[in-house]
């Protein structure tokens, strides 16, 4: 993926380190695009008594337009998640399995062992991060962590929709078609699947727009707006500050070693 992207990019004098495909910041723009209008046209629902819901709801089409709004991002959601475990799978077999295959060396040890070393999957080193993080926050190390390509954090927010989408999906596509369901299956089933959707999508509402947006738009060294998702890249002073062991090996290869600044100031 990075032969098309440098993985040192220059910008008016400054560097900047790749973190995101196109493809992969395609895929999450129609994620996040698709997660708001669910909320534009969901919440209202679930608050009908609250004084917001009704404007907001009349806002986005009333009765007649909203629900389909909302049938129309799930479905486009819905797909999305197809896709991207379709992408998933095939980076994972190009990446990983075909070069075993190729070596004679594909056996289910390397197979397991090789899904355990994807760049997404939790580690011991998110453990370590983790602890070494306590450790900083209670001054007990001088240092914080020195997280590579992908922290803890970020693999959290990354599996949030994998266990998200699979409960709401199902659950709406039931409420979508209720009538239908009804005649198949109890009705304690579908008060199950109101429940299911209505819960888990408050539940990924406030991660994503009050933990999730405060790391990457909130915060202060980011507010009002972090750029990553569009350009692709993050600046030094990001990487620095967030993927420290990642920008230490990146100015490595490229023969940069002696220009590494060191963590905590930039």
């Amino acid at each position: 993926m990075q032969d098309k992207y440098p993985r040192i990019n220059y910008r008016n004098g400054k560097r900047f380190f790749f973190r995101f495909s196109l493809m992969q910041r395609v895929q999450h723009i129609i994620l996040f695009s698709c997660v708001i209008t669910l909320a534009l046209t969901g919440f209202p629902l679930r608050y009908y008594d609250k004084a917001w819901a009704e404007p907001l709801y009349t806002f986005m089409g009333g009765i007649e337009v909203a629900p389909w709004i909302h049938r129309g991002a799930g479905s486009v959601l819905l797909a999305l998640f197809f896709f991207h475990t379709g992408y998933w799978i095939v980076l994972f077999y190009r990446n990983r399995i075909k070069p075993l295959i190729e070596q004679k060396r594909l056996t289910p040890g390397t197979f397991f062992k090789a899904f355990l070393a994807m760049e997404m999957m939790p580690n011991g080193k998110d453990g370590r991060d983790i602890v070494q993080m306590f450790k900083w926050l209670l001054y007990l190390s001088p240092r914080p962590p020195q997280y590579d390509r992908i922290s803890w954090k970020e693999k959290f927010d990354y599996f949030a929709p994998y266990w998200g989408i699979p409960i709401l999906g199902p659950a709406g596509v039931a409420l979508w078609f209720r009538d239908e369901f009804s005649h198949i299956l109890p009705g304690f089933l579908l008060n199950a699947f109101y429940i299911m959707h209505t819960d888990e999508a408050l539940l990924a509402g406030l991660f994503l727009f009050f933990v999730h947006w405060y790391n990457v738009h909130y915060a202060p060294e980011k507010f009002p707006l972090g750029t990553v998702f569009i350009t692709g890249y993050l600046s030094e002073a990001d990487m620095i500050h967030e993927h420290y062991a990642e920008y230490v090996e990146a100015m490595t290869e490229g023969g940069l070693e002696h220009e590494i600044r060191p963590q905590g100031h930039h």
